[in-house]
């Protein structure tokens, strides 16, 4: 299903409700043991918590957003660019601020892959209330739509 262009660019500048989030260490422990990765010292988490904690911040699931974006389905989706600035490391314990926005949306269209959108968000993760920026997150998804 072809989404009409006008109703995905009206999806700049949603805000997600935001929250906040915190990495209890039992969770860092376990992160830590599936990555095979010794714990860090002083309570530092697993970067890889810059793909979990961003959404489960922010206060919306991954299906939110697919319904958001008009997915058809689960596998219609892809990931595409994650650039991360870290500013400061994430650690146990520590209560993070999240809020994200869509930034950017641009309507492709490939030979094979037919018509995609490719949806852009951007995150920051903050300490506290908000007064100290550890990371920002742009994520691009890619909605595959069909063909042209």
């Amino acid at each position: 299903m072809v989404v009409p262009l006008d109703a995905m660019h009206r999806l700049v500048g949603h805000q997600f409700p935001g929250g906040t989030y915190q990495i209890d260490r039992w969770e860092n422990f376990l992160m830590h043991d599936i990555m095979l990765v010794p714990l860090g010292p002083e309570g530092l988490a697993h970067p890889l918590y810059l793909f979990h904690l961003p959404i489960a911040g922010m206060g919306v699931t991954i299906q939110n957003i697919f319904d958001l974006c008009h997915a058809s389905s689960p596998d219609a989706v892809r990931a595409g660019e994650y650039v991360w600035e870290i500013k400061q490391p994430l650690r146990e314990g520590h209560d993070y601020k999240v809020s994200g926005i869509i930034t950017d949306v641009q309507r492709k269209v490939g030979k094979r892959g037919g018509v995609m959108d490719f949806v852009t968000f951007v995150t920051d993760v903050c300490e506290g209330q908000g007064d100290s920026l550890c990371a920002r997150i742009s994520n691009t998804w890619i909605f595959l739509r069909g063909e042209a």
